[in-house]
């Protein structure tokens, strides 16, 4: 059958090509790497300055629970210009001075005050300073046999637990909300430049003499990267099932037939761009801007969706990212749950359908007659 031929001749061109090859196992590889050692979001052990003027013995054991916290790497300093100093090249987040007369007043049932310093360039690092402080600090209080009694205990004592994330560790859903951003940008990188290759090379001319439809021809494009595709989000979750520890409490199975879906997707839309292009430098620029921006700032990664402008909470509803990565972070943490997958899945497939049909209609397979001058 044709199709089954034009499906040899891109896995012949797959081959001999090492670039596909490379997009589908070297650049997920990469990319993992970066997210697993380089990006962060955990906010343990923000470095904090400590100068205390208080020559109190009792005051000790305020230090001591700083130096001891989980959540805060501390830093003594005898010299307050050279804290502030240490401030100004961001190598401490925030500092704390305690007044020479804090114990005094709090024996005589005062009011004491603790000076915090945050740097305010950024806003998050500063809240937590602030909340960390005032937590060591109130603990600190109500554990100590000298002070206590002084302090109304609150009414209620929240008790926390975390589900699904148990260790609050950020590479729990970064690294497979990750594998949305990597699949994003290899499918519409390994299908945007296949068109625009049969262009540049003149390959594209011999298909005008045969009988193929374009049906045949777009889904002699689909099924080939399809299958590489798949074996590269095959290669990914072992890498971040095996080598990553990722823990994943979801069904491989549903995994798989959801990330085929959006598999589809992608390569919708990387066709899409490569039939509107005759070049493949333009179609690799397009692939680039529609795979990564918007997998990256628009997908609900790192930024909550519900805390976006009206527009772009709108606009996240055309953009498959958005939908897998919902679907892939609570099939890792918290396991297959069926209105998550069947809402996911359909919007993929609905998505996925609705670019194969606009891919049909972009391609042309018939020599535009010349007009007459």
């Amino acid at each position: 059958m044709i199709v089954f031929a034009l499906i040899k001749k891109e896995f012949f061109q797959i081959v001999r090509d090492p670039s596909s090859i490379l997009i589908a196992f070297i650049l997920p590889l990469i990319i993992l790497i970066l997210y697993r050692y380089g990006v962060n979001l955990d906010t343990v052990k923000i470095t904090l300055g400590i100068k205390n003027d208080d020559i109190n013995p009792k005051i000790s054991t305020l230090i001591n629970s700083f130096d001891h916290s989980d959540y805060v790497r501390t830093k003594f300093f005898s010299s307050k210009e050279n804290m502030y100093k240490e401030i100004k090249n961001s190598k401490l987040k925030g500092a704390i001075i305690l007044p020479n007369d804090f114990t005094k007043k709090l024996l005589r049932n005062q009011s004491a005050s603790v000076f915090v310093i945050t740097d305010g360039s950024e806003a998050n690092l500063a809240n937590f300073v602030q909340s960390y402080t005032n937590s060591i600090v109130t603990d600190w209080l109500f554990n100590s046999s000298d002070f206590k009694y002084d302090i109304k205990k609150p009414l209620i004592t929240p008790v926390i637990r975390f589900w699904y994330n148990q260790d609050i560790n950020s590479h729990y859903f970064i690294l497979p909300g990750s594998l949305a951003v990597t699949m994003n940008l290899i499918g519409m990188l390994l299908t945007a430049l296949v068109i625009s290759r049969e262009w540049e090379r003149g390959t594209i001319e011999a298909l005008y003499s045969t009988k193929i439809t374009k049906l045949d021809f777009v889904v002699g494009k689909y099924i080939p990267y399809f299958i590489l595709g798949m074996l590269s989000f095959i290669f990914n979750v072992f890498l971040c099932i095996k080598v990553f520890r990722i823990p994943f409490l979801g069904s491989l199975l549903v995994l798989f037939f959801v990330g085929g879906l959006y598999l589809f997707c992608c390569l919708g839309v990387g066709l899409t761009i490569s039939s509107c292009y005759k070049e493949q430098f333009s179609s690799s620029q397009m692939a680039l801007s529609f795979g990564l921006l918007p997998a990256l700032m628009l997908s609900g990664l790192i930024y909550p969706i519900s805390s976006m402008p009206l527009f772009f909470q709108y606009l996240t509803a055309i953009l498959p990212p958005r939908y897998f990565i919902t679907f892939i972070q609570s099939e890792f943490m918290a396991g297959t749950i069926p209105k998550i997958v069947i809402i996911n899945s359909l919007f993929l497939g609905i998505l996925g359908i609705g670019l194969f049909f606009v891919v049909l209609s972009n391609i042309n397979l018939r020599l535009e007659p010349c007009r007459e001058v």
